[in-house]
């Protein structure tokens, strides 16, 4: 989770409250606080809540809870003058941008707001990868006329951030620290993304802003721009940056520019709240409290939601910078964080039952320890995949893969229907120290269309073989091992066709406790494709349907 530094002055000033119950109140947001040695307080914020990386964002959500101010923060929104025109970026197509004015940056103030940028960076914009942000002081910028393009690496001069002489792109590049950072991640064939205030770079997306409009003590009013591959993704930035600028801001005022661009025209940041309902009785539920629905206006209200009571129901309007609220599930905790999670009476429950293991844990625990002591690794990998490598590697269908409606990225767009292909890119990884033996058990999902959800839910075993010389004997003995220690056999076993694996050296098998497994080669056309020099064996069992017999 980010670890944000401030000075205890500033938190006193921020939050208006004295320090001890600064932190105090801070807690309640389920922020961990910690006074270091070096004279800061370090507070430690939950990864979904980018709009408290700022103390300006802390305190709008502090205010609500002393009932400061209640229910949906307000700010003026207004036309800054600014337009921007967008041509063809093909590396990083996407870009808003915003003015707020009336800042006042001094010197803490600066250390917090470079601080705020960079911890967004590393988190929700993929260390740049995947969206960048660029602070400018408006009274420097020389044109509301701005541009983003591409440019080659020799057609423009400027002066980068911290620079003494004027530079081209390739100098940039190839010459300053965050260029050889950052510099590969929006470079396509010789062109880079930049972006214009009339003729001169004011900044080159997302490697460095340029020394024209360095942000310094004394800055009054902010321009802000946000470039990415994801036009939502670049959008929730804009509002959060946005949004807690203009809670420093004396006027409250963010400027609206006007986007013209290839896939689309419009005039952002409007911070246009998004609707939810839910239901009084839900929230009672997951909580274990009786609340009436004016109770969980209120409360809605003390974090700083829209809500109003209607009927049964309760309508929320959720705050453009919530990026975070996703389910009613959502909204109750916030009602849980108002009330205070110490003041929420645990009860004693009406059925008392004894937890007991599930069928299939014993089998797992049991199937661990064996491949353990076989000399296998056992490692965890991530539930979200690339759709179309997933599907290659897998040789599950793509219309049979889950998809995500709303991902981060397309590197986490659909759920695993199999868990070899990680394995697979495991073994590409750490095949200079061979031989590699792991494996992995876990979930993976598939579309099939059937039943209430339409998705299936499945078990499985993964082991991966990777050595100088490895065949199907080798991850069959490995198979027939595991089955037998575990008190099954195998009651049927034929030769397949599978897209992974090699034809006349992939099989399929059934077990008296309806396992049933693929085991094979890896073909070494897929091996090539991975960078995989040696050859692999790999097995993937399926125990979703176990039998355990009866002790």
């Amino acid at each position: 989770m980010p670890v944000l530094r401030f000075k205890p002055g500033r938190v006193e000033e921020a939050l208006r409250l004295p320090l001890g119950e600064a932190l105090a109140i801070a807690e309640r947001l389920k922020i961990e606080v910690e006074q270091t040695s070096e004279g800061y307080v370090e507070f430690e914020i939950e990864v979904d809540r980018p709009d408290m990386y700022s103390l300006e964002g802390i305190a709008r959500q502090v205010d609500g809870l002393l009932e400061r101010r209640v229910g949906l923060a307000e700010y003026t929104i207004v036309d800054s003058g600014f337009k921007l025109r967008v041509e063809h970026v093909s590396s990083r197509p996407y870009i808003a941008a915003a003015v707020i004015w009336d800042v006042n940056v001094d010197e803490d103030y600066l250390e917090e707001l470079i601080q705020f940028q960079e911890k967004l960076h590393l988190s929700h914009c993929g260390n740049r990868e995947r969206a960048a942000i660029g602070l400018h002081d408006l009274d420097k910028v020389p044109s509301k006329q701005l541009t983003y393009r591409e440019a080659g690496l020799d057609e423009i001069r400027f002066k980068p951030l911290g620079g003494e002489r004027e530079m081209s792109i390739r100098e940039v590049l190839s010459e300053t620290e965050q260029g050889r950072k950052y510099g590969s991640i929006s470079l396509n064939e010789g062109r880079h993304p930049v972006l214009l205030s009339g003729y001169d770079v004011i900044s080159l997306p997302p490697v460095i802003n340029s020394e024209l409009t360095r942000i310094e003590p004394g800055t009054k009013h902010i321009l802000v721009d946000v470039t990415g591959t994801d036009k939502r993704l670049v959008l929730d930035i804009l509002s959060i940056i946005a949004a807690n600028l203009a809670e420093r801001s004396s006027s409250r005022r963010i400027g609206v520019v006007e986007v013209e661009a290839p896939w689309g025209r419009f005039r952002e940041p409007t911070l246009k709240p998004w609707k939810m309902s839910i239901e009084p009785s839900y929230v009672s539920g997951l909580l274990g409290a009786e609340l009436t629905a004016e109770e969980v206006v209120a409360h809605l209200r003390r974090m700083r939601f829209g809500a109003q009571p209607r009927e049964a129901i309760v309508d929320v309007l959720v705050p453009r910078y919530r990026v975070d609220i996703l389910h009613p599930a959502d909204l109750a905790e916030e009602v849980a964080l108002s009330i205070g999670i110490d003041n929420l009476e645990p009860k004693k429950p009406s059925l008392m039952l004894r937890g007991r293991l599930l069928g299939r844990r014993p089998w797992e625990r049991q199937a661990r320890i064996i491949l353990v002591g076989l000399g296998f690794v056992e490692v965890i990998g991530y539930s979200l995949v690339e759709c179309q490598e997933h599907s290659r590697l897998s040789g599950v269908p793509l219309n049979q893969l889950v998809k995500i409606q709303n991902p981060v990225g397309p590197e986490s767009a659909c759920l695993r229907a199999s868990l070899l292909p990680q394995l697979l890119r495991l073994a590409a990884r750490n095949q200079h120290r061979i031989p590699v033996k792991a494996f992995e058990l876990g979930e993976a999902l598939r579309a099939t269309g059937e039943g209430e959800t339409g998705v299936r839910q499945e078990n499985k075993l993964a082991i991966i073989m990777l050595d100088n010389k490895v065949g199907y004997e080798d991850i069959q003995a490995v198979v027939y091992t595991l089955i037998r220690l575990l008190g099954d056999e195998a009651v049927r076993i034929e030769s397949i066709t599978h897209p992974l694996m090699i034809e006349g050296r992939t099989a399929a098998l059934e077990t008296r406790m309806g396992i049933r497994a693929l085991l094979g080669e890896v073909k070494p056309e897929v091996l090539e494709k991975l960078g995989i020099e040696y050859p692999v064996a790999a097995a993937e069992l399926d125990y979703t349907g176990l039998r355990v017999p009866r002790p």
